[in-house]
This record gives C-alpha cells, sequence and structure tokens, in this order.
C-alpha cells in the first residue's frame, strides 16, 4: 500500500531574513502565515515586515543583484540579438554553418557563454547549484527543469532504442527531484514533460480517443490500480476496454478510425510505470512536480494523466502533482473548471499553472496547412480575457473549498497579468506569503517582476532548465520564436540590464 507521509510547509519560514530597506520613505507590510487546518484565510501575526510592492517594477537593482557584472553585458547583448526578427527566423541555419565553420567545440563554447548562460542554468546538477543558491539568497525558489520533450517527428528507431531514451529520461526526472531536495530542501518543485516518457505517435493516439470522450467517469483510477498491483496490466486492460465500449457506442466518431495496438497499449502501460516512480520519488523526497503542457495534439492526454496523478498523489496536505493550463487555448475555461469539479467530487488538491502558452506558430501553421480550425484563441487580448477569466474561476473555489485545497500558480511575463493577480489576491484576501497563489517565471527573464516581488514578500519562482547543449539547443530556439514579440518588445529588459550594468561600472549609490 502506499505510504504518504504528512507534512506541512511553513510559508513564514521563506520569508525570514527579508528585511532590506528600498529607501527611507518606503512602506512595510506585515507577512502573515496561513493556518492550513481552517476553511478562510485566517492569519496569524508574525514580526517580519516586507517593503510595499512597486507595481511599476522599476525596482531594477533589486532585480539584478544576483548577476554578475558580465552576466548583466551578456544579458543586454542577448537581449538585443533576440530582438533581431533575421537572426531568430533563420536561427537553425545560423547554427548549422555555425558549427561547420567554428566546429563543434568552438560553437558549444560561444553558444554556452552567450543565449544557453543567459536562458539556462548549466549542463548537469552540479553546474546549476551556485545559480540555485543565488535565486535563494533573494528569495527566489528554483523549479528545476530537465528540459527533454519530443515531437510528432522524430527519427525512426528500434523499440528498444526508444524504450532506453524513455527510462533514462525517467531517471534524469528523478534525478532532478532529489537534486532539488538536496540543494533547495522540501517543499521545491521540479518540471516534467510526459513527452519525453511515450512515443509521441502513441500520445497522439490516446489524445485523438480521449477528445471525443465527453465523459472520462467510466475510465479506471489508473494510479489506484498502478500501486495495488505494480508488476500487472491490469489498469491498461480496464483503460482499453473502455475504451472499446466508447469506440462502438460512437462508431461515426473521428476517433473509431484510432485503434491502439497491443505494442500501443504496452507503451501506455510503461509511461504509467514511469509517472508513478516519478511521483513515488516526489513522495520520498517531499517535492512537487509539475506537469508542463505541450502541443494541443497531446495536450488532452497530458491532461488527464496530470488529472490522474493528482486525484492519487494529492490528497495528502502537500499538492505533489500540478498540471499546467493553457490559455492561448479556445477550450481551456472549460477544462479548468471541469478539472476543479473532478478535484472538488473526489477531494484532492487541485493544483495548476496558469500559462499563455508556448507552440502559438506551430498550432497556427499546422491548422492552416491542414485545413482545420486553429484551437488558438485569434489575439493577445482575447487570451489575456482567457487567462484572467481562468484565475477567477480558481479563485472562486477558495472559497467553495479549504483554501490549503487549492494551488494556482501566475506564470506569466506580462505586468497587466501581475497586477491583475495581485489585484485579486487582495480581493480575495490571500496573504502575500500564501502557497495558495505564487508566481513564476522564465530564467533570465523578466526578473525586474520576479525579484520585485520576492522582495514584497510574494511567492516567487523561476524555471531553471537545464541539460546537455545539445538537447536545448531546440527548447531555446523555440522559446526564440515564440516569444519574438516579448524580445521585440523587451526594452524594459534590455534597459535595466544596461542601467544596472552602468550602475556597477560607475559604483552609483543612488
Amino acid at each position: 500500500m502506499l505510504t504518504i507521509k504528512h507534512f506541512y510547509p511553513s510559508v513564514s519560514t521563506i520569508c525570514l531574513c527579508r528585511t532590506l530597506k528600498l529607501s527611507s520613505q518606503s512602506i512595510y507590510f506585515l507577512s502573515t502565515k496561513v493556518d492550513s487546518t481552517t476553511n478562510e484565510n485566517k492569519k496569524q501575526e508574525t514580526h517580519v515586515q516586507h517593503p510595499a510592492l512597486d507595481t511599476r517594477f522599476n525596482q531594477y537593482r533589486i532585480a539584478y543583484r544576483y548577476r554578475h557584472d558580465m552576466e548583466l553585458l551578456r544579458g543586454y547583448l542577448v537581449f538585443r540579438i533576440f530582438s533581431i526578427n533575421f537572426l531568430v527566423n533563420h536561427q537553425d541555419k545560423i547554427a548549422y554553418w555555425g558549427r561547420r565553420i567554428l566546429g563543434n567545440w568552438l560553437f558549444k563554447t560561444i553558444f554556452k557563454i552567450t543565449a544557453f548562460g543567459h536562458f539556462v542554468g548549466g549542463e548537469t546538477p552540479q553546474e546549476i547549484k551556485p545559480v540555485i543558491k543565488r535565486l535563494q539568497h533573494h528569495h527566489v525558489k528554483p523549479i528545476l527543469d530537465y528540459s527533454v520533450e519530443s515531437d510528432d517527428h522524430i527519427p525512426l528507431v528500434s523499440s528498444s532504442q526508444v524504450d532506453h531514451m524513455h527510462d533514462h529520461n525517467a531517471t534524469k526526472f528523478i534525478e532532478c527531484i532529489h537534486t532539488s531536495h538536496d540543494v533547495c530542501g522540501p517543499d521545491n518543485l521540479v518540471a516534467i514533460k510526459v513527452t519525453a516518457l511515450v512515443r509521441p505517435n502513441v500520445l497522439k493516439k490516446f489524445n485523438t480517443i480521449l477528445q471525443s470522450m465527453k465523459n472520462h467517469s467510466s475510465l479506471p483510477p489508473l494510479f489506484e490500480l498502478i500501486n495495488q498491483q505494480p508488476t500487472n496490466n491490469k489498469a491498461v486492460v480496464l483503460l482499453q476496454d473502455s475504451i472499446n465500449t466508447h469506440l462502438i457506442n460512437n462508431q461515426n466518431q473521428k476517433s473509431s478510425k484510432v485503434t491502439l495496438v497491443p505494442d500501443d497499449l504496452t507503451e501506455i502501460y510503461n509511461l504509467l510505470i514511469r509517472l508513478n516512480n516519478i511521483a513515488q520519488a516526489c513522495l520520498k523526497y517531499q517535492i512537487s512536480i509539475m506537469v508542463d503542457a505541450e502541443q494541443s495534439y497531446f495536450q488532452n492526454a497530458i491532461n488527464y494523466f496530470a488529472t490522474e496523478l493528482q486525484r492519487y498523489y494529492n490528497k495528502s496536505n502537500i499538492p505533489y502533482i500540478y498540471g499546467t493550463y493553457q490559455c492561448y487555448l479556445k477550450d481551456t475555461l472549460d477544462s479548468l473548471k471541469h478539472d476543479l469539479t473532478l478535484a472538488e467530487k473526489y477531494n484532492y488538491i487541485f493544483a495548476a499553472k496558469l500559462v499563455r502558452g508556448a507552440y502559438m506558430e506551430q498550432e497556427n501553421r499546422l491548422a492552416q496547412e491542414y485545413g482545420y480550425e486553429s484551437p488558438i484563441n485569434p489575439s493577445f487580448e482575447i487570451t489575456s480575457q482567457m487567462y484572467h477569466t481562468c484565475l477567477d474561476e480558481v479563485l472562486k473555489n477558495t472559497l467553495q473549498r479549504q483554501s490549503d485545497q487549492i494551488r494556482i500558480m501566475i506564470a506569466s511575463h506580462n505586468e497587466d497579468t501581475i497586477r491583475y493577480a495581485i489585484q485579486k489576491m487582495k480581493d480575495y484576501n490571500i496573504p502575500h506569503n500564501s502557497p495558495t497563489v505564487s508566481f513564476a517565471s522564465l530564467y533570465g527573464m523578466s526578473d525586474y517582476v520576479a525579484f520585485a516581488l520576492a522582495h514584497a514578500g510574494y511567492l516567487t519562482y523561476k524555471y531553471l532548465p537545464y541539460g546537455p547543449i545539445e538537447v536545448l539547443q531546440p527548447y531555446l530556439f523555440r522559446r526564440a520564436q515564440e516569444n519574438r514579440a516579448i524580445f521585440a518588445k523587451a526594452d524594459k529588459d534590455r534597459r535595466f540590464h544596461f542601467k544596472a550594468l552602468k550602475d556597477r561600472i560607475f559604483k552609483s549609490k543612488h
């Protein structure tokens, strides 16, 4: 039987020693601690004080204290380069010819001290440890992200090679959990990607079937069955029986043409075992995982597995499993409402990250190529509206359920969204350092927002990717392409890097 140890993280511990002043005119507020045994946000007064948050986010000296002088110069240059559309559009060709002309070693060295060094923590757990310590020193918690993923177009290799790769990735995720515990202590987060653990074509087929099933209640409780009989594939057999019943009853649907062959079922079984081993490591080390969102043709399946993990593992006092909701998708609000209802029905902690989305160009291109309606909202404004509506929906549930049964992470670089979330925290009387609402951004981006939030006592995270350069190069290139609008308008990031560097050079005291 599964034994889940009860662990009650002390939120106030995060806030100790944060008494830095911005100026003699700074306004201070009292930090509070949430009592998780009550139904409302009742507060215990502590003696820790924090400066009031500057919601214009202009405190660049606070933002870049953790960066060395040369890192500030590198950041300024990287943001300059990534704002040039020609370079972003042709980065694959530039990288190819860079390797041909410079040689692999020299190209990797230059890449590592420029873009890779700015946006990535390092290649190994040993390399990222100093970065983690620097973030923690300024009260920013890392979300370790061993950034491996697959798409639907991968080279054909043998079944044993693919299985070995997926087992290797699962081991790396568990190693990441172990590293997070050893370096950061318990009560921290690690990101995982489901496509790193299963063949993309199998996940895509399963996604098509799930998409046609409006009601998943007929499907078996996967991880309950896995943990009852870990050496038996009963969970997958029952899953296949439920799917077959659905297909028989819905023969005219697109999903009826999709079948899961025995090899596919074996793949899904192996995926469940890998996910379960990762979740068990979370229990062992008291670390939570965040199941990242990916392309829409995978996302229903990914969300289903994340929800099944939550249903089994989020019944203690720690949200071991977080899901992710991409607000640029048209169906996100419906999906979110469904999952909130499910969490209340089965009485487990609903924990999620809200993002705008990272595959916009690819999704729109595929929709145009294959002649179907794009799953993406037509404008940034509508996506922002979806983001705010989803946040409102989650916060409403803090009134219906115990406050410690809801966790929502605002993963955004948009200042208006951050301000909106801060105002909503006030409206719902949610303390600054409450675990109910947290904030996250990518390492190397929007530091002037993240470190200001942390300095003011808000629970703040940085996504810290790491891994081999060869694996992370596509990740970085995709980030540059999908965030080209952000980089093009990243005047504030560039300007603040330059101002912070100038202050260092001239030893500004102002």
